[in-house]
């Protein structure tokens, strides 16, 4: 995984700004894997995941929709918006086709930006990493991120700590998409439902 590691990194064409922001998921990522799934979840899977999930971010539509056209993928108008929805799924296919990255990489990287009800570790790794990363100055995510840090400094579980950050990341960007009448993308909602109800279950 090591050389695939360097190949992706030799490949990515991203600004300097979206790159500061991989690699401070790199670092969240990796810091996540190791207090909430050791054993589970390698340094090099969490970096190869974390290199992969922002990929295509900075395509326009037109390299989006040809990324789709190359691997045979068939997009409605509607799964066109929002726009910004459209890296998560381009970059895993060409994590999956062009990298031949593990599954669980692939996944990890199609579902960062809505998450999903039952997430795998890895998913939610990712997920959450790319939320709270060091470099993200937005007040939403220094919230969470010290809102976070301080739940699992306090909470002997760890990852009831990790799931009520993460209802409140799920909170944060529905407030935030309602607010700018934005489509709510439905795994958002479900997705914050069932972690609602997990770390509610723990009390």
């Amino acid at each position: 995984m090591k050389t695939l590691i360097e190949t992706v990194r030799k490949d990515l064409r991203l600004s300097e700004k979206r790159m500061r922001h991989t690699e401070g998921v790199i670092r969240a990522a990796k810091l996540l894997a190791e207090r909430h799934f050791p054993g589970e979840i390698t340094p090099e899977e969490a970096e190869l995941a974390s290199l992969l999930h922002d990929y295509t971010k900075e395509y326009s539509e037109e390299e989006h929709l040809a990324v789709f056209a190359r691997y045979g993928v068939e997009v409605t108008p509607a799964e066109l918006k929002p726009h910004k929805l459209l890296h998560a799924r381009t970059a895993a296919l060409i994590a999956e086709h062009a990298y031949h990255a593990p599954e669980e990489v692939c996944s990890a990287v199609r579902w960062h930006t809505t998450g999903r009800p039952a997430m795998r570790p890895l998913e939610l790794v990712i997920y959450f990493a790319d939320y709270i990363e060091d470099g993200r100055t937005h007040p939403s995510c220094v919230h969470l991120r010290d809102y976070y840090e301080k739940e699992y400094r306090a909470r002997k579980d760890g990852m009831r700590a990790l799931q009520l950050a993460m209802v409140r990341s799920f909170d944060a960007t529905l407030r935030s998409l309602i607010a700018e009448k934005k489509v709510v993308d439905e795994y958002t909602v479900r997705a914050r439902n069932y972690y609602l109800k997990l770390a509610k279950g723990g009390s």
